[in-house]
């Protein structure tokens, strides 16, 4: 576990960067065209640090259980049903973003393999997919962790 949150940590800095940029580029792009001059791409550019936000905050945040749920039945199962769903739940969850982390690899090689790039910058945006990519494989294994721990037996809060 070790490994993959260092990966998650690592990520959700670049996330905080890509934040960062957006919020002064985003400045930036108003004040120039207070003067009249807006600059070129700035709205090409803060969707492509939105993409790369999002993508990279996943592993993080399921680390920290930060995202949002109702357990209104859930709090009522007994704890072996809980287990039970929190094992199953994890594990297709786990298949999920290893088959999201390949497809997001094979639509990167392909973008890549074709020369897309974007339409102002003419930026190759393959890169960023494989960013997305790395992210859900990263999610995939904290997943499977938790996964292994739910069937040894153990708590989520371990």
């Amino acid at each position: 576990m070790k490994i993959a949150k260092a990966l998650s940590d690592f990520l959700v800095k670049l996330g905080g960067i890509c934040l960062l940029g957006m919020m002064l580029l985003t400045c930036a792009d108003v004040v120039s065209s207070l003067f009249g001059y807006p600059l070129l791409g700035s709205e090409e550019l803060v969707g492509m640090m939105a993409f790369l936000l999002l993508s990279f905050a996943l592993p993080y945040t399921e680390i920290e259980k930060g995202h949002a749920g109702v357990d209104l039945l859930y709090m009522r199962f007994p704890k072996k049903v809980k287990r039970i769903n929190d094992s199953v739940v994890t594990l297709v969850t786990t298949l999920f973003f290893c088959l999201v982390g390949w497809q997001c690899y094979l639509y990167a090689r392909e973008m890549g393999q074709a020369g897309q790039v974007s339409p102002t910058l003419q930026f190759p945006t393959f890169y960023l997919i494989y960013g997305v990519s790395f992210a859900c494989f990263n999610l995939a294994l904290i997943m499977f962790i938790e996964f292994l721990v739910f069937v040894r037996g153990g708590d989520q809060d371990e």
